[in-house]
């Protein structure tokens, strides 16, 4: 069997270009948020962000909701430690872009990393005559890198403990549905991927 004991979720609005991050943070404002002073300094977009490096953060009674900026991608991120905190940071933001007339983004990102125990079964391999052991797995469906798809890996971290990362990408549909499945996907992931003794 498996079981978690760290997790961390990051959901990522990427427009890919001009992106009115102030007009945004200013909005969360009105939802609660402490966010970062921003503005624009001769056509550019500045951020003093907040202790920690975040460009806003909501205290929610289970926990905190946090917001970065990628001015670059021109993306806005919400990142939790708990899946429920960051779908509701998620629809904070979901929110605020409807009430500005913003369209949705164009690709969006949504990542899961999980530290995990559980048993893998190492399969031998042997390559030139030395042994070498599989352990861990990297699973890819679709185009993760451009298209629509997901990326799926599990990195050893000695023991029995491993980190598995999951990042879906794609059009705001196909990652919003993803990400609403995703606790299907791990639970699906980690049952296939932990060894199970012989009967």
């Amino acid at each position: 069997m498996w079981a978690v004991y760290s997790s961390s979720y990051l959901f990522w609005f990427i427009y890919g270009g001009e992106f009115d991050v102030p007009a945004v943070l200013k909005k969360l404002v009105g939802l609660g948020y402490e966010v970062a002073k921003t503005g624009f300094r001769e056509g550019f977009i500045y951020i003093d962000p907040l202790s920690g490096g975040y460009a806003g953060r909501r205290i929610y009674e289970d926990g905190d909701v946090y917001l970065l900026v990628n001015l670059q991608r021109g993306a806005l991120g919400v990142t939790s430690d708990n899946y429920q905190l960051t779908m509701r940071g998620v629809a904070d933001v979901s929110r605020a872009l409807m009430e500005l007339s913003m369209p949705e983004p164009p690709r969006a990102e949504f990542q899961v990393s999980l530290g995990v125990t559980l048993q893998f079964c190492k399969t031998q391999i042997e390559l030139g005559g030395v042994e070498f052991k599989e352990n861990g797995v990297i699973l890819t469906s679709g185009e993760p890198q451009g298209g629509d798809g997901i990326y799926l890996s599990l990195n050893p971290m000695g023991g029995n403990r491993y980190l598995l990362f999951i990042s879906v990408g794609g059009r705001w549909g196909y990652v919003v549905d993803l990400a609403r499945r995703v606790n299907d996907l791990i639970t699906a992931a980690l049952t296939k991927l932990a060894c199970r003794p012989s009967q």
